[in-house]
This record gives structure tokens, C-alpha cells and sequence, in this order.
């Protein structure tokens, strides 16, 4: 493993800051090499992959989905998954209920672009009102600003959204920051980053 990819590792663990290691970016073998560094968090969009790494790694993996959620695709991933990063879908929460052990992170959208995806502000209290009655454990938010936006634009975001996890001091993990602007988003607060091209240089 390279002396850049340590560094920003030892970096980013100096702040205080989690990491999940995006998995798609290596194979087994690669992931198995952080695995003996001592790292446990590994996130997967694809519920195919996820379900063979789920498998074929060892077991104190802890797996975070971090794709869509689509209904037909939900047994597997509350299956294969104990947090599901790109929670979006209030409907689905009397289904997911249902599975022991899986936790979620909200995802959140600031931008009035409809087509992106994540829970709008103004919609947050009242999914967070469905995921308590249906006894779903929220530990927090997650977001993900468009890569086109300038540093300042995500910082901003990245600020904002830092405001809204004060105001819910029962939520441990704030989930932003992937490899273009991990530093902007752990200057603003991110308890986790969602690393993997960063780490392949």
C-alpha cells in the first residue's frame, strides 16, 4: 500500500474522523490489505457485490449500503448490510422493520433539484416521526452535494448540513465527504468520510 494512501488515512484519523472505504474501487485482495490495517467499514452500492463480499470476507465487516434502494432489492440489503447510507425511502419503512440489526443514515438533499436523491428539509421531521413509529434505528444523516459544485458551494452545504446534526444531538454519525472534498466536509463537522479513488493513487 502506498506511503500517500497511509498518510491520508492517518490524516483523516488524526481529525477524529471515521472512514468507510468504498469497495468498488479494489478487489478482495486489495480490501483485505486495509481489513489488516484495522479497518471495519467497507460500503457497496451494487446489492450483487455486496452480497458476494458479504460472503467471501470475514464477518466483523461492517457493510454500509450506500446505492438506490429499490423494494425488491430490500431483503438483501438489510441482509448483507448493518447501515444503509442512502436512506431515502419512507415507504419502505414498515418493510425494513421487519429485518434485526439494520440501522439507517437519512439522506439528505438541500438542492430543490428534484431528480437528485434524499429527503428534502422541509420534509425532515416528518420522516423522522415515520422512522420512530415504525421503531427503525436512525443513527444520523448522510450527504452527498453534485460534484460540479465549487469548494465554497460544498463547504456551504457541507455547513449546513452541520447545523441540522446539532439540532438532533441524539445522532452520532454525520456521513459526508468523499474524495474530492473530504477535507472541506471535516473542517465543517463530518464524523465519517466515504473514501475510495483518494486512496488508489
Amino acid at each position: 500500500m502506498k506511503n500517500e494512501t497511509l498518510g491520508v488515512l492517518e490524516a483523516i484519523k488524526q481529525k477524529g474522523v471515521d472512514v468507510c472505504l468504498v469497495s468498488k474501487y479494489w478487489n478482495d485482495k486489495q480490501i483485505m490489505d486495509f481489513y489488516n490495517l484495522g479497518y471495519r467499514k467497507f460500503g457497496e452500492n451494487r446489492v450483487d457485490i455486496l452480497e458476494k463480499r458479504y460472503k467471501n470476507l470475514p464477518k466483523d465487516i461492517e457493510w454500509h449500503f450506500l446505492g438506490n434502494i429499490q423494494s425488491r432489492d430490500l431483503p438483501k440489503i438489510c441482509k448483507f448490510s448493518s447501515l444503509i447510507q442512502s436512506f431515502d425511502r419512507p415507504d419502505l419503512l414498515e418493510k425494513i422493520s421487519n429485518y434485526q440489526g439494520v440501522n439507517i443514515l437519512i439522506q439528505i438533499n438541500l438542492f430543490e433539484d428534484k431528480n437528485r436523491n434524499g429527503i428534502a428539509l422541509e420534509n425532515l421531521d416528518n420522516v423522522i416521526d415515520k422512522i420512530n413509529h415504525n421503531q427503525v434505528t436512525c443513527k444520523g444523516f448522510m450527504i452527498h452535494p453534485p460534484q460540479e459544485l465549487t469548494d465554497d458551494e460544498k463547504k456551504l452545504c457541507f455547513e449546513k448540513m452541520s447545523e441540522v446534526f446539532l439540532r438532533h444531538p441524539n445522532f452520532s454519525i454525520l456521513s459526508m465527504g468523499t474524495s474530492g472534498d473530504y477535507e472541506l466536509a471535516n473542517n465543517s463537522g463530518a464524523t465519517l468520510n466515504r473514501l475510495g479513488r483518494v486512496l488508489t493513487n
